[in-house]
């Protein structure tokens, strides 16, 4: 079952498509998530 893009923030899916078209790897792109989850948790205090 295919998650709806609605579900996820408009920024990131054009940093995903963003991220297709660049060489980055999967590993590259585990890690920059966490990052970015990061930033929201420390946002959010």
């Amino acid at each position: 079952m295919k998650k709806n893009e609605s579900d996820l923030p408009k920024e990131w899916i054009e940093l995903v498509k963003e991220a297709m078209e660049s060489n980055i790897t999967k590993d590259d792109f585990k890690i920059f998530l966490e990052k970015e989850k990061e930033k929201r948790k420390n946002h959010k205090l």
